[in-house]
C-alpha cells in the first residue's frame, strides 16, 4: 500500500507514525511544509532524507493562506507518487489540503487541538475549514472519545469516524531498574494550552517544602524563553533543568526514571504523553480535563464500567496551589504509588498498545485502498 503521509514532519509524532508503517511494508512518503526533525542536532536536509520528506514551499503569510496556496504543489507532487490513501494530519491545515487536493480516497487525523480549541475570532473561518476537510474525509480518526464527538460536531459523518488512540511502544517505555526520588517530569511543548507557568509556580511550593525533589522540564516552544525566566526567578538554583525536545529513546529514559509525570494541560484528546508516563511507571500529577479522565481518575472504579481507568492524582487546570498538593498526594502515599504503577500499566496493556491500535487503524487503511467498507468501531 501506498501512503502519502500530509504532516508537520518537524513533530516527533509524524516521524513514529510513519517508521511504523514502513516497519509494516508499506510504502511512505510525506508531504510537509516544515522541515523534520529526527533528534537532537538533526533536522534540515538529513532529516528530510532519514524521513523520506517532499518538502512544498511555504509561502512567508499566515497560515490560512500559506497551506492552501501549497495546493498546486502538493497536487503535482501526488499524481506523480500515486498514492492509495492520502492520510493527513491536523484538520485545519493538513486536513484541509488533503480535502483541497481531490485526491481520494482521504483520512484525516484529528490531533486535539485542532477541533477542541477555538476563539471567539478564529471560530467562524475556523469552523467553515473544518467542516469542508471532514465533510471530503472517507475516514477521520480521533485519538479519544472527546475528539471524536467534536469531530462528529463540526460536520463528521459518524459513520465515517474511528475513535482510535494510538497507543504507546511497550518495548520503549517501561520502568528503569531503579527510580530517582524526587524527580518531576514535564514531557509538554512550551506553548500557552499546556500551561508551563503553572507547572513552575507549583512547583516552586513543593520544592521549598521538600529539599530533595527537583523539576524538569522537556520539550521545547514559542514559551520557552519566558518560561526559562520565570523559573530562575522562581525554583532553587541547581534544582531545574530544560532539557529541550528529546528523541523518543531519550524521553523514554527519562520517564523510567522519574517519580512523577506532571502535566497542566487546559485542552488534550488523549494524551500521549500521558500514556507514555503510565507505561513508563512516572506517577500522573495532571490536570482535571476530559481527554486525562478518558484514562486515569483518583478511584479504583472503572469509568461507567466500559473503560479501565489507571490512577493519577488530579487538579483544576490553573491552580498552582491544587497542583502542588496533588504532587504531595503522590509524594507521601508509597503504597498508592505502588498501585497506581501497576494498575497503570495494566490499563495500557488492555487499551494503550502501540501495535494493537496500530493495527487497527492499518486495517482502516486496507479497507480504503481495496474499495471495501471500513471496520466496524470498536
Amino acid at each position: 500500500m501506498k501512503l502519502a503521509t500530509l504532516a508537520n514532519a518537524s513533530v516527533v509524532h509524524t516521524r513514529r507514525w510513519v517508521e511504523h508503517f514502513r516497519s509494516r511494508g508499506h510504502e511512505v512518503r510525506v508531504f510537509s511544509l516544515e522541515p523534520a526533525w529526527t533528534g537532537a542536532g538533526q533536522g534540515g536536509g538529513a532529516g528530510e532524507a532519514a524521513l523520506d520528506v517532499v518538502r512544498l514551499t511555504a509561502a512567508p503569510l499566515p497560515g490560512a493562506l500559506r497551506y492552501p496556496l501549497a495546493v498546486p504543489q502538493l497536487q503535482r507532487e501526488l499524481r506523480r507518487f500515486a498514492p492509495d490513501v492520502v492520510d493527513a494530519h491536523f484538520v485545519p491545515n493538513y486536513g484541509l489540503m488533503g480535502a483541497l487536493s481531490g485526491f481520494r480516497p482521504l483520512s484525516i487525523a484529528a490531533w486535539g487541538s485542532d477541533l477542541l480549541m477555538t476563539t471567539p475570532a478564529t471560530r467562524l473561518w475556523r469552523a467553515g475549514r473544518l467542516r469542508f476537510a471532514l465533510q471530503r474525509a472517507s475516514l477521520i480518526l480521533c485519538d479519544a472519545a472527546n475528539l471524536a464527538e467534536a469531530a462528529r460536531r463540526s460536520g463528521a459523518d459518524p459513520a465515517r469516524v474511528r475513535a482510535i488512540p494510538w497507543g504507546v511502544d511497550r518495548g520503549l517505555f517501561h520502568p528503569a531498574p531503579a527510580r530517582e526520588p524526587g524527580l518531576l517530569l514535564s514531557t509538554r511543548m512550551h506553548e500557552d494550552v499546556y500551561d508551563l507557568a503553572t507547572v513552575i509556580e507549583g512547583a516552586a511550593r513543593v520544592l521549598a517544602a521538600r529539599p530533595g525533589t527537583q523539576l524538569v522540564l522537556a520539550g521545547d516552544g514559542s514559551r520557552r524563553p519566558e518560561l526559562e525566566r520565570l523559573a530562575a526567578a522562581r525554583l532553587p538554583r541547581g534544582r531545574h533543568r530544560f532539557v529541550g525536545r528529546l528523541a523518543p529513546a531519550e524521553l523514554a529514559g527519562w520517564l523510567a526514571r522519574a517519580e512523577v509525570y506532571i502535566s497542566a494541560s487546559h485542552s488534550d484528546s488523549t494524551s500521549q504523553s500521558l500514556l507514555e508516563a503510565m507505561a513508563a511507571g512516572a506517577l500522573p500529577v495532571v490536570s482535571d480535563i476530559e481527554g486525562n479522565r478518558e484514562w486515569v481518575g483518583e478511584g479504583e472504579r472503572d469509568a461507567g464500567g466500559a473503560k479501565a481507568l489507571g490512577l493519577a492524582q488530579l487538579f483544576p487546570p490553573g491552580d498552582a496551589a491544587g497542583f502542588a498538593s496533588a504532587i504531595e498526594r503522590a509524594l507521601a502515599d508509597p503504597v498508592w504509588a505502588e498501585r497506581a504503577r501497576a494498575r497503570n500499566a495494566a490499563v495500557i496493556a488492555a487499551r494503550g498498545d502501540w501495535h494493537t491500535n496500530l493495527a487497527r487503524i492499518e486495517a482502516c487503511f486496507e479497507a480504503l485502498a481495496h474499495g471495501r467498507h471500513l471496520p466496524e468501531a470498536a
